[in-house]
């Protein structure tokens, strides 16, 4: 009796287990790919990135070196030479994203909101390093630009390896 209710149209409970098991795998891995797809809405950036300059490179070897807006600016204007697919929207998305994960920043020069974006710093710290410069001349190092009055001075310190002078 106890048998009975381990069988299904002569199939043994392994063999249902078994299909079970391939519905759930299944299942999760099309939430996987529902959720990756998510993302990627999420982070317009990353996905632009990943369409427009991975297909023909290692992501990692792209994001290695950090470059300033103009050089991005530059690499991907050798891209779309050399044949590049993608909107200009795509290629403009897909900057914000290099600047944003990779990019370098110099302080003496950059506007605002390049600052922003490179070091994830507010508008309103961006504007005071701004106006600092204008007001006190470029800054010599990282202890100069730490003296900036009112800025996060931890998140700067987060982006330290994204500033140059």
């Amino acid at each position: 009796m106890m048998r009975r209710m381990f069988m299904f149209d002569g199939h043994s409970s392994l063999t249902v287990r078994s299909a079970a098991g391939v519905l759930i795998i299944g299942a999760a891995l099309f939430l996987g790919v529902i959720g990756a797809q998510a993302q990627d809405q999420n982070d317009a950036p990353a996905s632009a990135f990943r369409r427009v300059c991975s297909s023909c490179h290692d992501a990692d070897r792209i994001l290695a070196t950090r470059r300033t807006r103009t050089q991005w600016e530059e690499v991907i204007e050798k891209m779309i030479d050399r044949g590049a697919e993608g909107t200009s929207d795509d290629f403009t998305t897909a900057e914000e994203y290099l600047l944003r994960v990779s990019g370098r920043v110099n302080v003496n020069r950059a506007a605002s909101k390049d600052m922003v974006i490179v070091l994830g710093i507010t508008q309103k710290d961006a504007d005071a390093i701004a106006e600092y410069r204008k007001a006190n001349g470029e800054f010599k190092d990282f202890d100069a630009l730490s003296k900036v009055p009112g800025i996060d001075l931890e998140k700067l310190k987060q982006g330290r390896d994204a500033i140059s002078f």
